[in-house]
C-alpha cells in the first residue's frame, strides 16, 4: 500500500501473503463435483483398461541335484567338484534347450487331451494359434551346496499352466534316464525313419523350386527385379520431368495471354506503336530467345539510331528525304519480321507442350507396363520364398533329428554314469489364481491417478480463472484493502436495489453499507468535507448500487451528502429516485460561462432532496466532452461550492476501463472506492486500472466486491478474511440474530 496510509491499514494489508489451509479447502469444496466428474471416469478407465488383458497362470517344479559323496562330505577334491560343476552346467544347458522344448511341443501335439486343454483359453477367444507359441516356461537355478533347478510355467489357464511344468520334468527325466538303452534303441530307428522322410521333404521342395523356376522363366529374379526397379525410376522421372515442364510452359502461356488481351484492348495506330506494345513479350526468356528476335531487335535499335542520325546531320533529312523514306521502310520491315518470330515463338511454346504431353502419356503407359510385370515378379518372389520358408522348416527339422540322432548314437557308446544324481523335488501343482493382471497394483494405481487429478485439477481450474473472485485476489495480487463483500441480491427489484438503504429493503444488507461507512472513514486520509468518486473496470458492475446505497447511509450517519450522477454519457440515478433529467451537471457548467454569479445564486435549486441529510444533483443531460468540462473553472468553481456546503460528496462514474472521465476526475477527488463484480474483471486489467488510478495522485480507499454468491462469501469471509469482509458477515448472521426474513442471496 501507500507510505501515505495509516501503518495499522499496512498491517491488515501484510497480514495475508500465501493461501491458507482453509482456502485450499475451500478451492476443494467448491470444484469437488467437477473434480469427481473428471477423475473418475479417468480413473475407472484405466483400470478397467489394464483389467481387459488375459489373465495368466504359474505352475512351478523342480529337480534337486544331489552332490557326489566326497562333495557332500566337504572333501578337497578339486577334480570331483570340476566334474559336478559340468555335471551342473549339462543339466543347465538341457533344461534351456531347444530340444527339450521341441519334445515337450511334440508330447503334447501327440495328445489330443493335452492339445485340447492348451488351446481351449484361445479357441474361447477366437484366437487362432498353435501349440508351439502356446509353450512358456523358463529355467532357474540355486546356487547352494545342492543346487535346485526351478521350471516356472506360463499359460492362459492354471490347467495349462500345470501341464507345462509336469511335461517339462517328464520329458527332461526321460531324456536324461540313465538306465534307457533300450529306449535309446528305438530312439535312434525312428530318428533315422524320421530323418529319412524329412530328407525326402527336402528334395521334394528343392525339386519343385527348380521346376517352378523353369516353368516361370525366372533363373536370376534379384536381377529382375532390379531391372523392374531402375525402368520405374527412369519412367517416373521422366514423367515428372514433364510435368514440371508443361506447369512451366502454362505459367508462359499465362503470360502470353496476359500481353495478348493488353494489346488488345489498345487500339494501334502503326506498326512502330505495335512493336512498342509487342515489347511486353521480350520480358519473356522464351519469346525473346526464339529464332531471330535477339538479331531483329538489334538490327531495329541501328534502324533507329541511324535514323536519328539522319535529323541532327546539318539542318537534318525531312521525313520525304530518300533516306528517311528508305530507312522508314526498313524499320517497318523489321518490325513485320519481329512480329512474324513472335507469333511463331507463342505457336512453338503451343506445340511444345501438345508435344510433351504425348510423351508423358507414352511414359505413363510404359510405366503401367512395368507395375505389371512387376506384380507378376512379385508373385513369383512370394511363392519361391513360401517354397524356402517350407524348406528351411524341413532343413531345421532334419538337423535337430540328426544332432539328437548323433547325441543317442554317442551316449549309447559311452559307459553309462552313476546313478542319476538328479532327483525330481516338487511336481507342478494347480495354481490358485492368476498372478497377471494383478488387482491389487491396478486398484492401488487406480486410486492414485482419481486422488491426484481430484485435488489437482481444482487448482489447475483457479490456475486458469484468472478473474477476481476472492479477498484474496484483492488483498494479494491487487495489492488494496477490501472494504466489503456485497452478497447477490435475488428477491429486491433491480430497479429497487439502489434504494436498499433508502427505503429501508433489507436491514441485513443495509448493515453491509454501514460497515462500508465505518471501513471508509478509517482508511480516509481526508477529514470532512472530502469527495469520494465511485468507479469500476467495466460496465454491470454494481458502482451504481454501490453509490447511491453508500450515499443514503452517509446521510443516515448525519452527514450532510451530495450524490452526484457523474455518468454524463448514460446517466441513469435520476430514474432510481424519480427525478426528471432536466435540470443539473451539464446545464450549470454551460450556464455559469455566461452568468459569472450562476452557481453562486442557484446552486441550491439545482439540489433535489431525496432523502433527510442527502441531496442529488443529476447529470442534467447526456455529452461525450466529459473531460473538457472537468477542465472548465466552472466544474472547480462547482465543486468547491458543493463541497462547502455538505460533508460527503459521493460520484458516481463512468467505468474507468472505458471511459477516460473518471481517470481525470480522480486528479482532483479526495478518495476513489474501486467496485468490482464477482468473476467479472480479470486480475491484471483491475490491477492495471488501479495503478493508473494511482499514478493520477488518487488516494484508493479499497475494493468492494460485489455479486457474491452465497456459497462463496460464506466460506472467504468466515475462514480468514472476516477482518476485511466482514460487511457480507454481518449480512448473513443478521437476519438470524434478530429473527427475520430468510437471507436474500442469490
Amino acid at each position: 500500500m501507500d507510505q501515505e496510509h495509516p501503518e495499522s491499514f499496512k498491517n491488515q494489508g501484510d497480514t495475508i501473503k500465501v493461501r491458507g489451509v482453509s482456502d485450499v479447502l475451500l478451492i476443494l469444496r467448491d470444484r469437488w463435483l467437477i473434480s469427481l466428474c473428471i477423475a473418475l471416469p479417468i480413473a475407472l478407465t484405466i483400470a478397467y483398461k489394464d483389467l481387459q488383458v488375459p489373465e495368466f497362470f504359474s505352475s512351478s517344479s523342480s529337480f534337486r541335484l544331489i552332490p557326489p559323496p566326497a562333495i557332500i562330505n566337504l572333501q578337497k577334491v578339486d577334480q570331483q567338484e570340476q566334474q559336478f560343476q559340468l555335471l551342473v552346467g549339462k543339466h543347465r544347458d538341457g533344461l534351456n534347450s531347444q530340444e527339450l522344448r521341441m519334445q515337450v511341443i511334440t508330447k503334447i501335439e501327440n495328445s489330443p487331451e493335452l492339445k485340447r486343454e492348451m488351446l481351449k483359453p484361445y479357441v474361447e477367444s477366437g484366437i487362432p494359434t498353435s501349440v508351439g507359441s502356446t509353450v512358456s516356461y523358463s529355467i532357474s537355478l540355486s546356487e547352494e551346496s545342492r543346487p535346485r533347478f526351478t521350471i516356472t510355467s506360463n499359460a492362459r489357464s492354471a490347467k495349462s499352466a500345470m501341464i507345462i511344468a509336469r511335461e517339462v520334468q517328464s520329458e527332461y527325466e526321460i531324456l536324461h534316464r540313465s538306465n534307457s538303452s533300450l529306449k535309446v534303441e528305438s530312439a535312434i530307428k525312428t530318428l533315422e525313419r524320421l530323418l529319412d522322410r524329412e530328407m525326402k521333404k527336402e528334395k521334394d521342395i528343392q525339386a519343385k523350386i527348380s521346376q517352378y523356376k523353369a516353368e516361370k522363366e525366372a533363373p536370376f529374379l534379384e536381377d529382375d527385379k532390379k531391372d523392374i526397379s531402375a525402368k520405374k525410376s527412369q519412367y517416373q522421372a521422366e514423367i515428372t520431368r514433364c510435368r514440371i515442364e508443361r506447369l512451366r510452359i502454362e505459367s508462359l502461356k499465362s503470360q502470353v495471354l496476359a500481353v495478348d488481351n493488353k494489346i488488345k484492348s489498345r487500339k494501334v495506330e502503326s506498326i512502330e506503336e505495335r512493336y512498342a506494345l509487342f515489347g511486353e513479350f521480350f520480358k519473356i526468356k522464351e519469346i525473346n530467345q526464339f529464332g531471330r528476335i535477339a538479331f531483329l531487335r538489334e538490327d531495329l535499335q541501328k534502324l533507329y539510331s541511324t535514323r536519328k542520325n539522319y535529323q541532327e546531320v546539318g539542318t537534318g533529312y525531312l521525313e520525304k528525304h530518300p533516306k528517311m523514306l528508305a530507312n522508314a521502310r526498313q524499320i517497318r520491315d523489321t518490325n513485320m519480321q519481329i512480329l512474324s518470330e513472335i507469333r511463331n515463338a507463342i505457336s512453338d511454346l503451343y506445340e511444345r507442350e501438345n508435344q510433351l504431353l504425348a510423351l508423358e502419356d507414352k511414359f505413363s503407359i510404359a510405366m503401367n507396363d512395368v507395375q505389371i510385370e512387376a506384380k507378376d515378379v512379385s508373385l513369383i518372389d512370394d511363392t519361391l520364398r513360401n517354397f524356402e520358408r517350407e524348406l528351411q522348416i524341413v532343413q531345421t527339422s532334419s538337423a535337430q533329428m540328426q544332432k539328437r540322432l548323433n547325441d543317442v548314437t554317442i551316449e549309447q557308446a559311452f559307459p553309462q554314469e552313476q546313478d542319476n544324481p538328479l532327483q525330481k523335488e516338487q511336481f507342478a501343482s494347480l495354481p490358485a489364481s492368476a498372478y497377471s493382471p494383478d488387482k491389487a497394483a491396478i486398484q492401488k494405481k487406480a486410486a492414485t491417478v482419481f486422488l491426484a487429478i481430484f485435488i489437482l485439477f481444482p487448482f489447475l481450474l483457479e490456475f486458469i480463472d484468472n478473474r477476481i473472485k476472492s479477498p484474496w485476489d484483492i488483498q494479494v495480487f491487487l495489492g488494496r484493502d477490501l472494504i466489503s463483500g456485497i452478497p447477490k441480491i435475488s428477491n429486491i427489484d433491480e430497479q429497487e436495489r439502489p434504494l436498499i438503504v433508502g427505503n429501508d429493503l433489507d436491514d441485513g444488507l443495509a448493515e453491509s453499507f454501514r460497515s462500508m461507512f465505518s471501513k471508509i472513514q478509517v482508511n480516509s486520509l481526508v477529514d470532512f468535507p472530502k469527495v469520494i468518486l465511485v468507479t469500476s473496470a467495466i460496465p454491470s458492475e454494481g458502482k451504481s448500487l454501490i453509490s447511491t446505497n453508500l450515499a443514503f447511509t452517509c446521510a443516515n450517519h448525519g452527514k450532510k451528502t451530495i450524490l452526484i450522477d457523474f455518468d454524463l454519457r448514460r446517466p441513469g440515478l435520476h430514474k432510481f429516485v424519480g427525478l426528471e433529467n432536466e435540470g443539473g451537471l451539464i446545464p450549470i457548467i454551460n450556464k455559469s460561462a455566461e452568468q459569472p454569479n450562476y452557481i453562486k445564486e442557484n446552486l441550491d435549486s439545482e439540489l433535489h432532496d431525496i432523502h433527510p441529510n442527502l441531496k442529488m444533483l443529476t447529470s442534467g443531460g447526456k455529452t461525450r466532452s466529459v473531460t473538457e468540462l472537468i477542465e472548465k473553472n466552472q466544474f472547480h468553481e462547482l465543486l468547491g461550492k458543493l463541497k462547502s456546503s455538505a460533508d460527503i460528496i459521493v460520484v458516481d462514474s463512468p467505468p474507468v476501463g472505458l471511459f477516460p472521465d473518471a481517470m481525470a476526475l480522480s486528479k482532483i477527488v479526495d478518495d476513489v472506492i474501486f467496485v468490482t463484480r464477482y468473476g467479472k474483471v480479470a486480475r491484471r486489467a483491475a490491477k492495471g486500472l488501479l495503478s493508473n488510478l494511482e499514478e493520477s495522485g488518487s488516494n484508493i480507499l479499497g475494493v468492494v466486491l460485489n455479486d457474491l454468491p452465497s456459497k462463496k462469501s460464506t466460506g472467504y469471509y468466515y475462514s480468514g478474511y472476516y477482518g476485511y469482509g466482514y460487511g457480507y458477515y454481518r449480512y448473513k448472521y443478521y437476519n438470524k440474530y434478530y429473527g427475520g426474513s430468510k437471507s436474500n442471496t442469490g
